[in-house]
């Protein structure tokens, strides 16, 4: 693991990412050159194809993965965002973006501890060297806090690599184009331009940890008298805008937990639990922790506990908004095509200018999505691949069939909770019946409940 801190200017981040951008065009314009020769092969051709969007994948995680910040967030959003259009090798090796980054030196977090928080406070805290996390943009160390009061309490500090935030809108723009470049590879006419739009207000976000601090108080207001949901307690006199400081919470990963043993009530138990919060979040609070990332979530058997962590990405969403997200589905469940369109329009999930095709496609994509909530599909059985490829499929006919880009931004993030939820209730091996879940949503006086 490299110790050393991801570069900060905007030059030397630019011009590694150009310098990426130049090396993928060449490698395409030599792999056709190469595949000119093969014409004819059509096995050659496929195999040759592969082998090269595999290798330029593979040097995107490299680069971005050493650049961590906005340049490593683009690239999990392109393994996320774009993985209907671009081939399952290349998402298969981008995906690893979430698990890859390298820690930086005890050091360079220490001096960052002493900057943001003076001499006086760091006197107070013991820190210890080895990070429990370290992503894109910060890393987590566990201390001790020798309050002036006497007290010691056992924290957690969220620290914020030097000039991050300064890189986000310069690291975008180089991508975009590299985004764009990897798509006309494939020969793929996709606008990204609202994902990264939507990116860059949600990085411009998690970058301001005093934002994350007041999303993490709104949130654990909210969360109070849920059962089963712990979230972290905020400390304002150890916080700044580049460090976070939280109660320590104690508990263990999804892996973790599974290698226990757990009984099948004990796991789908949790999965209750991430199923009742999304539906809290999004049509109760309109306030939503959209990273989904499995490291964001603890278990604490002890207590029956789901610990939610990491609020830099939690958005809002309107309650004119979420009316007509839920008008669309409950227009859809009913196969109201009329409603369902006009709902689509709404929310910008579908463009007036586009044909009929494309219409019957999103009415295609929402059924195979909401079939789950069926009477004969009950108890819906989380590790059925059939409904999530059935749904993969329409969703990529569905892409096919349009003529002016991707979904709207403002549902990239919401979706990315909502796979994630998915993902969870997968990997605990969930049977539920989800038809609770479904007369919340016909019912907004039992959701309010």
């Amino acid at each position: 693991m490299s110790d050393s801190a991801p570069p900060r200017s905007v030059w030397s981040r630019s011009s590694k990412l150009l310098k990426l951008a130049a090396g993928l065009a060449q490698k395409e314009a030599a792999g056709r050159l190469t595949r000119a020769f093969e014409k004819g092969e059509a096995l050659a051709h496929r195999l040759h194809t592969a082998k090269v969007q595999v290798e330029q994948a593979r040097e995107i995680v490299e680069h971005l993965g050493q650049l961590k910040g906005a340049a490593m967030k683009a690239g999990q959003l392109l393994s996320m965002e774009l993985r209907d259009v671009l081939p399952p090798e290349v998402v298969e090796i981008l995906s690893k973006l979430q698990d890859s980054g390298n820690h930086v030196s005890f050091a360079e977090i220490r001096s960052i501890l002493e900057d943001e928080l003076g001499s006086e406070l760091l006197g107070q805290l013991e820190v210890e060297a080895q990070p429990l996390a370290s992503a894109s943009i910060g890393q987590v160390h566990l201390a001790h806090w020798n309050r002036p009061d006497g007290g010691r309490e056992a924290i957690v500090l969220k620290v914020q690599f030097r000039g991050i935030a300064d890189t986000i809108e310069s690291d975008l723009a180089v991508l975009e184009k590299v985004a764009r470049l990897f798509l006309a590879m494939q020969l793929k006419d996709i606008e990204v331009s609202g994902a990264f739009d939507e990116l860059k207000a949600v990085l411009v976000r998690e970058t301001d940890y005093e934002a994350e601090a007041d999303s993490l108080e709104r949130y654990r207001v909210k969360a109070a008298d849920l059962p089963g949901v712990r979230v972290p307690r905020c400390f304002r006199e150890l916080s700044t805008k580049r460090v976070l400081a939280l109660s320590y919470e104690p508990g263990v990963k999804v892996d973790a937990f599974l290698s226990t043993g757990p009984t099948r009530e004990e796991r789908e138990r949790y999965a209750h639990v991430f199923l009742d919060l999304y539906f809290r979040e999004f049509f109760d609070w309109g306030l939503v922790q959209t990273d989904a990332n499995f490291a964001n979530f603890l278990f604490r058997p002890s207590t029956s506990e789901l610990v939610v962590l990491d609020f830099g990405a939690t958005r809002d969403y309107p309650q004119a908004f979420r009316d007509d997200y839920r008008q669309l589905i409950l227009s859809s469940f009913r196969r109201d095509e009329q409603a369902t369109y006009e709902a689509a329009l709404r929310i910008g999930l579908i463009d007036p200018s586009e044909s009929e095709a494309a219409r019957a496609a999103l009415f295609a994509l929402l059924e195979s999505v909401l079939c789950i909530f069926r009477d004969e599909h009950q108890p819906y059985d989380f590790t059925d691949r059939r409904h999530t490829d059935a749904a993969a499929e329409a969703l990529k006919a569905f892409y096919k069939s349009l003529k002016r880009g991707t979904a709207p931004a403002q549902l990239i993030f919401l979706h990315r909770k909502l796979a994630g939820v998915h993902a969870m209730g997968k990997a605990l091996g969930a049977r539920l019946d989800l038809r609770v879940y479904w007369e919340r949503l016909t019912s907004p006086e039992r959701r309010a409940a």
